[in-house]
């Protein structure tokens, strides 16, 4: 984790947490039509084949929309945190706490601001935020096609847990494009004071 990190308190939704100065936080349903637009730029949309994160030739559909980003922000033991800048929002996730873990989910990064720290940063704050649910792993979901970013979560301490399930059991995430696709499972422990 980064060594600068800085929480400035307030009610849950004001809390902004920045990682290396990074101002990120708590989305409200405002931001919903913007965090869909991002997610699809990031992964499904024209735009995602400038980043490395693009699914495109992987899976064919809405990645989500605005609908179902409101529902994450009102939703109990949820929060989409966002990186923004001048120029607008920059960087989202989704979390979910669970009894075990926290669920890290949703996860872009604007292709043209790809490779810059921000993902890092996000990913930060994101486990910040589980550690203040007082849960002891940090969980995500990943195409096995994806070995870049297999690769980028192993090199900041995520491991592979074994658990895989086929991609397309729903209509959720959009189309299998391949046959074979599936969702792999990685951890890693959230350092938890006391």
């Amino acid at each position: 984790m980064s060594d600068v990190l800085e929480t400035l308190p307030g009610p849950p939704e004001d809390v902004v947490v920045q990682p290396d100065g990074q101002p990120i936080r708590a989305a409200t349903t405002d931001d919903a039509d913007q965090v869909a637009a991002l997610v699809h730029a990031a992964y499904r949309g024209e735009e995602s084949q400038e980043g490395w994160t693009t699914e495109v030739g992987l899976v064919a559909g809405t990645r989500t929309d605005a609908e179902a980003v409101r529902a994450l922000v009102e939703a109990p033991d949820s929060v989409v945190l966002l990186a923004e800048d001048d120029e607008g929002l920059l960087a989202c996730c989704h979390l979910t706490k669970h009894d075990e873990h926290a669920y890290f989910g949703m996860f872009a990064v604007r292709p043209g601001h790809q490779g810059r720290g921000i993902g890092r940063r996000v990913l930060d704050a994101a486990t910040l935020w589980a550690r203040a649910w007082h849960v002891p792993d940090l969980r995500l979901s990943v195409l096995n096609e994806r070995h870049e970013l297999i690769a980028w979560y192993q090199r900041r301490d995520f491991v592979l847990t074994g658990e895989s399930v086929p991609f397309g059991a729903d209509d959720e995430l959009g189309r299998p494009l391949r046959d074979g696709l599936a969702l792999l499972t990685m951890s890693r422990p959230v350092e938890l004071d006391g």
